[in-house]
């Protein structure tokens, strides 16, 4: 006589099958989350390319007196309060592209805003240790704001950095540091070689 599942073999079968769909989306979700962020920040870096192209290239920029000479920088602003060049919203989450008119390597009044960008999948820039610059053996220091610029017929990098005050040019690296609500970071790693790579941990 066949005999069918008895009902405790029934409800320890539908529960080792609510466990491991548990564990398996758990795990997506994770996979996942961490994809996205690794897609954006690959994102910030095609920026920084984008910069770098723009510095290397005959590009027109209106305005100023040598619309074809400009340097061309993105600027990061590590504040839930600040605004990065030309952008009216800028908080953690902007940057923007722009060509340095006064060749200063920060963002001012004298610029040409051209482009403002926002990270997504509900990245922001870290909190702490968001954006760091360092000299040659120097540890990163944070910053709050990070511009980093590139000059015709250059491709080096001119890494300029301020804590609120006027901006100090001159360092050799730069970091800047994504993450998502789950704590999950990425970072994007530039050399004063024009070397601009995305970290990712193993």
């Amino acid at each position: 006589m066949n005999r069918g599942f008895s009902l405790i073999e029934l409800i320890v079968s539908i529960g080792i099958f609510t466990l491991m769909t548990a564990l398996v989306v758990t795990k997506y979700g994770n996979f996942n989350q961490r994809t996205l962020l690794t897609d954006t920040a690959y994102d910030v870096a095609l920026a920084l390319h984008t910069a770098q192209n723009y510095g290397l290239s005959v590009k027109n920029t209106s305005g100023g007196s040598n619309p074809f000479g400009y340097a061309y920088a993105i600027d990061f602003v590590n504040s839930a309060t600040g605004s990065a060049c030309g952008a009216v919203v800028s908080s953690n989450i902007r940057f923007a592209l722009f060509a340095d008119v006064v060749a200063d390597g920060s963002c001012d009044g004298n610029d040409t805003a051209i482009s403002s960008y926002a990270l997504t999948r509900a990245a922001t820039i870290a909190s702490s240790g968001g954006l760091c610059v360092g000299t040659g053996a120097s540890a990163c220091t944070a910053v709050t704001r990070m511009d980093v610029s590139f000059t015709r017929p250059n491709p080096e990098a001119k890494i300029c950095a301020s804590n609120g005050g006027a901006a100090v040019c001159g360092y050799t690296y730069a970091e800047i540091k994504i993450q998502s609500s789950d704590g999950t970071s990425r970072t994007i790693s530039v050399r004063e070689n024009g070397q601009i790579s995305v970290l990712i941990p193993s």
